[in-house]
């Protein structure tokens, strides 16, 4: 089944759970998505501006923007845009279109699924 622009999950303050540690410093956890997963890739990704299309992905991604500004559109013309700070969750599932619209800079984790 495709997934759609509505199937992303953003990330930010107010999702997930929270938890102030108690491990002997000031510190919190924030946990924004669980799921099973067989393996994981981590990433850093650099782009300049432009577009591609691509297709359907095989694992679930967690991205964060550190620097720029892009789209993303889904098969059936749903968009959506993150910029430099933003956090989102890419189903496995997901084909349409990426767009860098600023020079762009993500730190990603790919999971595989169980």
């Amino acid at each position: 089944m495709s997934k759609l622009i509505g199937d992303i999950v953003r990330l930010g303050r107010g999702v997930g759970a929270h938890a102030v540690l108690n491990y002997g410093m000031d510190e919190e956890d924030w946990c924004a998505a669980r799921g099973k997963a067989s393996g994981f890739t981590v990433g850093w990704w650099e782009g300049r501006v432009g577009a591609v299309d691509f297709p359907a992905t095989s694992s679930d991604e967690v991205v964060w923007l550190a620097e720029g500004h892009i789209a993303l559109t889904d098969l059936q013309g749903g968009r959506i845009e993150f910029r430099a700070g933003d956090a989102y969750l890419l189903p496995a599932g997901f084909g349409g279109r990426w767009e860098t619209l600023q020079d762009a800079k993500k730190l990603y984790v790919l999971l595989d699924p169980a």
